[in-house]
């Protein structure tokens, strides 16, 4: 992007020539004649500003870590975000993470916002919302988010998909899917003279159905893996926490989903019998009543039904898990809710050890509770949820999580195992440094006009990341035009991308470069281009 400084540069030159001609001998009185400027002149672009702040993401799995290329839609309020940017400051509501999983964004200049939601879809992965947190720490500008997702192929999961004629988007016969699988479990019926409306409440126009029925063990920390984020955002005293979960979605063969019904359906929704309710003081047992929760996955939003509930009744075949059901005339994700108290107290990490220079994730993984978090080097602290934000994130007061410290490709430095107690009670965690070496390199980044190789100029402010394949995306520190790319894993080939904002790279100019970690990277020139000036 050319800027008036460099304008005013040229004009300036320009100027100096043509006002020497402005000036006699004052011993001959012979006038000299100006001096011609030299023309054209090209003039190197001016970096362009440091971004307040860039945020970093990757979506993997949940159990490898590895990238997973997905779909994301970023929302505010439920409706799509205007104050989420790309790099040169144009507004993206949603973005295609590609096969390296990886986006980055920031906000718009003079946005207010501490937060946006992310909803995430990808192929063979449950859907998810995230809450992502935009506030950074002092003095730094950059933010790492991974956010995970988790695959429809585990054990502690199950998925049920169920095809149906339809007419006039009315069902002609009743249609049932059920789905079941250790202890996960959902079973929908959709009775026949039910109309299948679309979100605004049109009746559907294909003339077949794919209904979606999903649900994970509710005892592993599976499920809270897949339960969208945001299910308590306004708790007080006491917050739902979730007991069973099943997620229903239907399409008609237009694309249209399915989200209302002109009569009620039913939703069975399976909880392991050892289940504890905390309202109870006791195992769940047939004719307990829970709660029922919402979440509407193209708005993000998560709505306690106050007029609805979840009766418990009677125990499956198997004799493992009370059948718990509910009529709805919508289509979402479901849990049936047991109130229990809010934990009002920090949770934290204490480290021990250093953080190395690229930082580490620690993620939080219990049936009810799943983060992950950025560590930036050299912390010893690492405050997860504030006492005012444990609530709103399903920490219970008496709630307990497995801790892993591991850095962005997943290698582990830390792990409880076991879950530990985490409201108001730091977990004290020593790292181990893994066994693989790791290496550090620098490269300095230089401009070169593509119009005269003799201007050059540092290029500064850019986003730099590197990753290597399968992967999640590191960003590179930056300081005057020299990057630095840490967390290398010696021995492996990392691939590096180079966004210089505003900045226009010469055509057909290449933006990233491959190296192997243990090795130099090169210092990189791109062609660049810049304006040409005439000293008139």
């Amino acid at each position: 992007m050319i800027t008036n400084k460099k304008s005013l540069l040229a004009l300036s030159v320009a100027s100096a020539l043509t006002l020497s001609g402005c000036f006699s001998d004052d011993d001959n009185n012979v006038t000299i004649p100006p001096t011609e400027p030299t023309d054209p002149v090209v003039v190197a672009p001016e970096a362009p500003a440091a971004l307040s702040v860039v945020v970093n993401g990757s979506v993997v799995d949940s159990k490898s870590t590895n990238v997973v290329p997905s779909t994301i839609a970023f929302l505010e309020n439920g409706e799509a975000s205007d104050n989420i940017v790309n790099t040169k400051g144009e507004v993206i509501a949603s973005v295609e993470t590609g096969e390296a999983g990886n986006f980055v964004f920031s906000v718009k200049e003079g946005a207010e916002l501490s937060q946006i939601t992310a909803v995430v879809s990808a192929d063979g992965y449950f859907s998810k919302s995230f809450n992502i947190d935009l506030t950074t720490e002092a003095e730094v500008a950059e933010l790492a988010v991974q956010l995970a997702l988790v695959s429809k192929n585990l054990d502690t999961v199950v998925e049920k998909v169920v095809e149906a004629s339809v007419a006039g988007g009315s069902v002609d016969t009743a249609i049932t899917a059920e789905a079941a699988k250790g202890k996960a479990g959902a079973d929908v019926t959709i009775p026949a003279g039910i109309v299948l409306q679309d979100a605004n409440g049109n009746p559907i126009t294909g003339s077949s159905i794919s209904l979606n029925v999903g649900s994970a063990d509710p005892t592993s920390s599976d499920a809270g893996a897949v339960l969208p984020e945001g299910l308590n955002a306004g708790s007080a005293a006491t917050l739902a926490a979730p007991v069973g979960v099943a997620n229903v979605t239907m399409t008609d063969d237009n694309g249209v989903k399915i989200k209302k019904f002109s009569n009620p359906i039913s939703i069975t929704i399976s909880i392991p019998k050892d289940t504890v309710l905390a309202s109870e003081g006791r195992a769940v047992q047939t004719g307990d009543v829970l709660g029922l929760s919402s979440h509407n996955e193209d708005t993000g939003v998560w709505t306690k039904e106050e007029n609805n509930q979840v009766t418990v009744g009677d125990l499956n075949a198997a004799g493992t898990a009370y059948k718990a059901s509910f009529m709805t005339d919508h289509l979402t994700f479901f849990t049936a809710t047991d109130e229990v108290d809010v934990c009002n107290a920090e949770v934290s990490v204490n480290i021990s050890g250093e953080v190395p220079a690229g930082g580490l994730f620690v993620d939080v993984q219990s049936s009810d509770i799943n983060a992950t978090s950025s560590i930036a080097a050299g912390a010893t602290t690492k405050v997860i949820y504030t006492a005012q934000n444990a609530g709103k994130n399903n920490v219970s007061a008496d709630a307990t999580a497995r801790i892993v410290l591991r850095d962005a490709e997943g290698t582990v430095w830390f792990d409880t195992e076991e879950e530990v107690a985490v409201c108001g009670t730091p977990v004290n965690a020593t790292l181990a440094a893994p066994q693989v070496e790791y290496a550090t390199t620098s490269f300095a980044l230089t401009g070169v006009c593509s119009n005269d190789a003799t201007v050059t100029v540092p290029v500064q402010n850019s986003v730099v990341t590197y990753r290597r394949a399968g992967k999640a995306t590191y960003q590179a520190a930056n300081a005057s035009g020299t990057y630095t790319l840490n967390n290398l894993v010696v021995g492996q080939d990392y691939t590096v991308n180079i966004d210089t904002l505003s900045l226009d790279v010469a055509s057909g100019q290449s933006t990233s470069f491959s190296f192997t970690a243990g090795s130099d990277a090169a210092d990189q020139q791109l062609q660049m281009v810049c304006e040409t000036v005439t000293g008139a």
